[in-house]
């Protein structure tokens, strides 16, 4: 497990093991190689991994950014057109948000950060890893309708799809950019990268999973179609974690964001 910081032998100074080089000095970690870490994958301190889940999770941060948007915006009496409220809510959520899980990494390791976004080849990767996921939930939805003929769309799904034909410029910015940048940010380079220093597999399920239930609607009255969209929830966490251990962060946000954009584009060609 690499989350104690450990003494570098050159400078002496504490640094996190899970860096490839002495945060002071740049000595070579052999921890580090030994460990056989990804070059790719952003290691910030645990903490600021910690702080990026829970600061953009569904049911923590996310939920308290969202109630405070919520009775900013019911000052302005919005209220009584449901779907512009609704529009906003999620607007200003998610950006408050972006701002907050940006911040983290930028006022930690900011060069290391940027460094993860110079290799024009990592969004190529990213573009081929969305298409991957289309493919594969393609073929996944059609062996689920032999079983079981969803009547509609998960709820998750209906949500951004009244959003998008209501304000689809708005929703286009939110659904296909902003969001997914704010969720590669909670959960790949938060989550994933926090439990990548204790095992690869645990972290690749763990955040699948995660990932996945926070598009499930617990409270829905309609089960089946719930469970019917999970497969695919778990399949894209799967891909977007394969990504973002292969390429980074760059990848993992292309892809993500190149299949929420065919998400998007795919509500109106219906």
């Amino acid at each position: 497990m690499l989350f104690q910081d450990i003494e570098c032998p050159q400078c002496q100074a504490d640094f996190d093991p899970a860096l490839e080089v002495c945060a002071v000095c740049h000595a070579a970690n052999a921890r580090f190689k030994k460990e056989k870490l990804p070059k790719s994958v952003l290691f910030l301190h645990p903490a600021s991994q910690l702080g990026l889940f829970f600061l953009g999770f569904a049911y923590v941060g996310m939920l308290a950014i969202q109630l405070l948007v919520v009775l900013v915006l019911r000052s302005f009496s919005l209220a009584d057109d449901t779907m512009l409220f609704k529009t906003l809510i999620l607007s200003f959520t998610y950006v408050l948000m972006a701002i907050g899980l940006f911040a983290i990494p930028l006022f930690t390791r900011r060069k290391l950060f940027l460094s993860k976004f110079n290799n024009k080849l990592d969004y190529l990767y990213g573009v081929g890893y969305a298409v991957t996921i289309v493919c594969l939930s393609a073929i996944v939805n059609a062996i689920i309708t032999i079983f079981y003929q969803a009547p509609a769309e998960n709820l998750n799904q209906e949500a951004a799809e009244l959003i998008a034909k209501s304000y689809p410029i708005l929703a286009f910015f939110i659904i296909g950019i902003i969001g997914p940048l704010c969720e590669e940010l909670t959960y790949r380079v938060g989550l994933y990268s926090f439990f990548r220093r204790i095992n690869k597999y645990l972290a690749v399920i763990l955040t699948a999973v995660i990932f996945a239930l926070i598009h499930f609607e617990f409270g829905a009255e309609d089960m089946a179609v719930e469970l019917a969209a999970l497969p695919v929830y778990l399949i894209s966490g799967i891909i977007f974690s394969i990504a973002y251990e292969h390429r980074g962060p760059a990848c993992s946000m292309t892809a993500h964001v190149a299949y929420n954009m065919f998400a998007f584009l795919m509500i109106f060609m219906r």
